[in-house]
């Protein structure tokens, strides 16, 4: 192979290991970080409360979890429904909606960061004449396909009959 054939080859397999590398082990931990931080939410509301309330995080499912369908959650936190039923409307509804909150606050700063850094790239770009887009762009990558899967995820939790505003709907009509 010549060398210039060589270059290009690497430079294709580089590219091609980082998106396979990103999508199939650092995306399923991001969705992991954001779903633990979700769960978060719900348990500060639980813990305010005084209803006992737990969640584990299991790194080991994370990956095969992530790819499959038939998974209802990657996480959920386990209440004690006789506390929590004895909460008021309003109270449940917080707890609920704590987790859609937190969702939200990361969806809001991964596009406050891919704004303002592809800003700045742009800025680099036409003005400066100097740039390097490889970090820039890797980070881009990584950070969209979390934000898309994050509001997959979040679509999902509000939309689905086993998502917060659904269980809450539900567990409202019951008491």
């Amino acid at each position: 192979m010549d060398k210039e054939v060589r270059k290009r080859f690497y430079l294709v397999f580089h590219v091609a290991a980082f998106l396979f590398i990103t999508i199939f082990f650092i995306l399923p931990y991001l969705v992991q970080i954001s779903t633990y931080f979700h769960e978060r939410g719900h348990q500060i509301v639980l813990d305010k409360y005084g209803v006992e309330n737990s969640y584990s995080v299991d790194i080991l499912s994370t990956i095969p979890n992530f790819f499959n369908p038939k998974v209802a959650k990657l996480g959920a936190t386990r209440f004690d429904l006789n506390e929590y039923y004895k909460l008021n409307d309003i109270q449940r509804t917080e707890v609920h909606v704590a987790g859609i909150i937190s969702d939200l606050r990361f969806l809001f700063l991964i596009c406050i960061y891919l704004t303002l850094v592809n800003i700045y790239t742009f800025y680099k770009i036409k003005y400066k004449k100097n740039y390097n887009l490889t970090l820039i762009l890797a980070i881009n990558w990584i950070l969209f396909m979390w934000l898309l899967a994050l509001i997959q995820i979040t679509v999902a939790n509000v939309t689905s009959t086993g998502g917060d505003i659904f269980q809450l709907i539900k567990l409202i009509r019951v008491v």
